[in-house]
Order: structure tokens, then sequence, then C-alpha cells
């Protein structure tokens, strides 16, 4: 597996996340923290996760994702949390 600059920089936004939540969250924070997985295997397996076909419990899907889509709604997933949070504190 190539690890790219962008693995790293998005597994360090997570770190950081990461930190923040367990200064502030406390006994919680594990919640938060384990929520920051899906945006990390989106960025890292876009593409393995953009091949999934088959039925699931939504429907059937028979057409494959493209894997920049997909990395895409994890850096979205990954960054906006952090964009709203700045606007408050901001505010």
């Amino acid at each position: 597996m190539f690890v790219s600059i962008w693995k790293v920089l998005s597994l360090l936004i997570a770190l950081a996340y990461a930190a923040v939540a367990i200064y502030w969250g406390g006994a919680g924070a594990w919640k938060w923290v384990a929520g920051l997985l899906a945006p990390l295997a989106l960025i890292w397996f876009p593409d393995e996760i953009g091949s999934l076909t088959g039925y699931f419990q939504s429907g059937y899907v028979n057409v494959q994702t493209p894997g920049p889509i997909i990395s895409f709604i994890g850096w979205f997933l990954l960054v906006a949390p952090g964009v709203v949070c700045l606007c408050f504190v901001l505010r």
C-alpha cells in the first residue's frame, strides 16, 4: 500500500481531532474518536470502497463509484466539522 502525503495529512488531522476530543470530552471521547474511522477509511481506501457492488440493506448497487468521489466524501466528512466549529469560535 502506497502512503501518500494526503493519507499522512488526513491521519494528522484525525489525531488532532482525537486530542481535542480526549481533552474536552473526558470519558465519552471514544465515541468521537471512533467516528473518525469512517472518514479515514474513505480517504485511505477509496478504490476498494468504490468497487463494492451487490445487495445491501438499502437495495442493489450495480455501478462502481469512482475513487476520487469516495475520497472527496471522506475529506468532506473529516474537515467539515472542524470548519463549522472554527466558524462558531471566531464568531
